[in-house]
């Protein structure tokens, strides 16, 4: 519908509120499915700054799935770079180290994003959004890590790779954050699935996957029966985890 409309930001506010919602289900999508989205076209980026640059205040959750949007455009063109490159090459090839400098790049905007909505909180106060937005931030984060660091030739360049304490860090943020929006929120559970993906992937407690299969059940509890999908998603991927390391072990 959107599309077809094209864009504009002479919006009803029901066009508006729309637009919104849009932009968090298609940016989390995109992230999850590793596909691209309109909303990184050039027509419908210029169309955002254009509503940020008008509006009265900053929106931490708005600026958030800019970054969300920006980082799907980037993977899915640092993909493109690195199967392009043959295995035995990616170790030295500059490509390689341009693609990682690019993904600092990333993680510094999500950082600066960070700053500037902890003063804003201090200023306001935490809401339903600015949580959601914070539960975006961390997911982003493992998600960016993600890109890198099951890589070998990542491993001597610098890179936006995350610390095995600093993904377990934002993952129990994503955890607690995810716990907060569902029971003292209003905000539909479907907007949960990106950060619980994310989480789940990188989940290697027994805790850390009650959890999370916790969170799905609730859910799944409000109406959103895709959870179940997500659910068993996660489920085949830590199954599969377990029988590497038992294999791993054995050798």
């Amino acid at each position: 519908m959107l599309q077809l409309a094209g864009p504009s930001d002479c919006m009803s506010t029901a066009r508006r509120i729309f637009y919104d919602l849009f932009r968090i289900l298609e940016a989390s999508r995109a992230l999850l499915f590793d596909e691209e989205t309109i909303l990184s076209q050039e027509c419908w980026l210029r169309l955002q700054n254009s509503l940020s640059r008008n509006a009265t205040r900053w929106e931490p959750l708005e600026e958030i799935i800019t970054l969300m949007i920006q980082a799907s455009a980037f993977t899915l063109r640092a993909g493109a770079i690195i199967d392009k490159i043959p295995e035995e090459e990616r170790f030295t090839d500059p490509s390689v180290a341009l693609i990682a400098a690019e993904g600092l790049d990333v993680q510094g905007n999500i950082y600066n994003w960070h700053t500037k909505a902890l003063l804003q909180l201090v200023q306001d106060g935490p809401n339903e959004y600015s949580k959601l937005a914070l539960l975006y931030y961390h997911a982003l984060l493992i998600f960016l890590s993600g890109n890198y660091d099951y890589f070998t030739y990542w491993d001597n360049i610098p890179a936006p790779v995350l610390s095995p304490a600093e993904v377990s860090e934002h993952l129990s943020s994503v955890l607690y954050l995810s716990g907060e929006v569902l029971h003292h929120s209003k905000i539909p559970g479907v907007m949960l699935f990106f950060p619980v993906t994310v989480a789940g992937a990188r989940a290697r407690t027994v805790y850390q996957q009650s959890e999370i299969l916790n969170l799905l059940s609730l859910v799944f509890c409000k109406g959103f029966v895709v959870a179940n999908k997500i659910r068993d998603g996660l489920l085949k991927r830590w199954a599969e985890k377990d029988r590497e390391e038992t294999i791993h072990l054995a050798t």
